[in-house]
């Protein structure tokens, strides 16, 4: 808002009290400089006898600096400097006379902007009445208001500016609360910052050992770091916070006496403006914005406002990202917070407790018992096989079922073996019958060969016999089928010696544990263990090792065969019954027993790994 828009509409110039071009430059003023001018000479046009005049108002950095001088600007007015300050600090209107020599009379008065004060004027007069002074200073009083006016109304302007950038703030932080990871929340806030604020390209960076490294860029969800636009971006952020301050080129909206020659190499045309990124007073990384045309001192003062707030939030990402300073490192932070804390006595105790397990753990010991998967199978396990080739007859057993000793399992078919007993049988009769003639006709060269006939015969009828024994096949003691099941193979031919049945005994048991390699060597016969099965999982089962066989690969694991005996086996126990077994293998310290596994499988890895 300039300040003829905030002038009265009463501020008219008078053509009657011929400072008509006093006015008319009030009017006309198109900064404030201007307006401080034109108002003082009008001041000083409506007294008589002034002969030198000063005006102070307060700057930006809280000091009074001289707004205005008359008669004009190379006038010396440094002798009205103690009524000036004696304004400001009594906070009234003062009238100072010097002595007659000198023919001197100053008056001042203080410039009020709602209870504070913003400045003085001070006019140097000629000697006169008493009444003619309080006049003077009953004018100043009257032409301060119209400055006040203005003052106040660019205090406003001010404010309206503040709040809208502290609401341009609180809404970037807010949105920025949303998004959890780095990446996000970087582009996000680029790419909101370009939109709201008009820029051609904003670029966000975060410093690390004194580096800038380019975490985002708006309008873009990628970039390649070693472009030569990258690295000047991340020069240009490095220049702002070398200096420890924000930079801008061209520099009109920043403070003087501030480098920025990455800023000039930034940009062939327009402009570009860096603000710091800021936590504890410490710089985490910068903002960089490129414009199209310079900008305002109100425009750096905006990025510096969204900067403070979102700095400890970018900051906190960057360190929950972070995988050696991360969250956990913050937690752990807060739990020593925690112990130091009086009034929160349990986690003392979790921490003593803690503190006692892991020692229990160190130096304690226990027994180490190696698990693995175990199956049952019966101490002796006989094969059924078949005794020569035929075809299957009758099946009246399967797997699982109890048989006793002799009990018919399955049956071949034997009619070809009652035709060939038959024949032989008849071949044995005729063959006795010649050698009987033979001998009676004393014919001893043919009996000869009549005997071996008849020898011959009752062999082969022996074999037809024992082959017809031999078709019933019979369970060769008391047990249980462990495998086996012809009764869908009825007419089926078998091969001689094809296993059909196994056979195990119901009261005698062993155990076959399948052991890891990496545990194999603490395995030794005669230890101890126990075993739960899955079908008797109430109670556990004492066994012995006996014997550490060969190993063979199962589920891409190489798994040893150990077997061991059970001390006592229960009746319900069936082969083929699984569980797990454990093998006790001597006292270890608890830390080893749960750590050993993993340092074991570390140790060959590096072994591999190494050259």
């Amino acid at each position: 808002m300039s300040l003829r828009q905030v002038l009265p509409s009463t501020a008219q110039p008078n053509p009657d009290d011929g400072a008509s071009d006093d006015w008319q430059r009030l009017t006309d003023a198109s900064d404030a400089a201007s307006y401080c001018r034109a108002w003082l000479t009008l001041q000083c046009g409506q007294l008589n006898g002034v002969r030198s005049a000063l005006l102070l108002l307060e700057s930006d950095s809280k000091t009074f600096v001289p707004a205005a001088v008359w008669p004009g600007e190379q006038t010396d007015v440094t002798y009205l400097g103690p009524i000036a300050e004696l304004c400001l600090r009594e906070r009234s209107g003062q009238i100072e006379r010097q002595s007659a020599a000198q023919g001197h009379v100053f008056v001042g008065y203080p410039i009020d902007l709602d209870g504070q004060i913003a400045g003085a004027v001070v006019l140097d007069l000629t000697p006169r009445p008493d009444g003619e002074l309080q006049m003077a200073l009953q004018a100043l009083h009257w032409g301060c208001g119209r400055l006040e006016g203005i003052l106040f109304q660019r205090k406003l302007d001010q404010h309206k500016v503040s709040g809208q950038r502290a609401t341009l703030a609180l809404e970037l932080v807010t949105g920025l609360g949303e998004q959890s990871r780095l990446d996000d929340a970087a582009i996000w806030l680029a790419n909101e910052l370009a939109s709201r604020l008009n820029c051609e390209r904003v670029a966000i960076g975060l410093s690390k050992d004194a580096r800038v490294k380019l975490q985002a860029m708006s309008g873009s969800a990628w970039f390649e770091r070693k472009t030569d636009f990258v690295i000047a971006l991340e020069n240009a952020m490095e220049e702002a916070i070398d200096q420890g301050c924000s930079v801008g080129w061209p520099a009109a909206a920043t403070a003087s006496g501030v480098i920025a020659v990455a800023h000039q190499d930034l940009v062939k045309a327009g402009a570009a403006y860096t603000v710091l990124l800021q936590v504890r007073g410490i710089a985490i990384g910068a903002i960089c914005c490129q414009v199209s045309a310079p900008r305002d001192a109100a425009f750096v003062a905006a990025l510096e406002a969204v900067a403070a707030l979102v700095a400890p939030q970018l900051a906190l990402r960057r360190e929950l990202s972070s995988w050696l300073t991360g969250a956990w490192i913050a937690r752990l932070g807060d739990l020593l917070q925690a112990l130091k804390d009086p009034r929160r006595p349990s986690f003392r105790i979790g921490a003593g407790v803690l503190a006692a397990a892991l020692l229990l753990a160190i130096f304690a010991q226990g027994e180490y018992r190696v698990a693995a998967r175990s199956v049952v199978e019966g101490e002796v396990q006989r094969a059924i096989v078949a005794p020569f080739e035929g075809f299957v007859a009758s099946a009246r057993i399967r797997a699982g079922q109890s048989v006793k000793a002799g009990e018919v399992l399955a049956k071949l078919d034997d009619r070809d073996l009652l035709l060939e007993r038959q024949k032989w049988l008849s071949e044995s009769e005729q063959a006795e019958r010649k050698y009987r003639d033979a001998l009676a006709k004393h014919e001893r060269a043919n009996a000869r060969i009549l005997s071996a006939q008849l020898a011959q015969a009752s062999a082969q009828l022996a074999l037809a016999e024992d082959k017809l024994l031999r078709a019933s096949l019979t369970a060769p003691f008391d047990g249980v089928v462990v495998s086996g099941d012809l009764s869908q193979m009825l007419g089926s031919p078998v091969e001689k010696g094809k296993l059909l049945f196994e056979v195990a005994p119901l009261d005698a048991y062993r155990v076959v544990l399948k052991v890891a390699e990496e545990d194999i060597r603490y395995i030794r016969p005669d230890q101890t263990g126990e075993i739960v099965l899955a079908g008797l999982s109430e109670r556990s089962l004492p066994f012995t090792v006996k014997n550490i066989g060969v190993a063979s690969a199962e589920d891409g694991q190489n798994l040893f065969r150990v077997e061991a005996q059970l001390s006592n086996a229960a009746s319900p126990l069936r082969p083929g019954m699984e569980g797990v077994g454990k093998i006790g293998v001597g006292e270890r310290r608890y830390l080893w027993i749960w750590t050993h596994s993993f340092f074991d499988w570390l140790s060959l890895k590096l072994w591999h790994w190494m050259p």
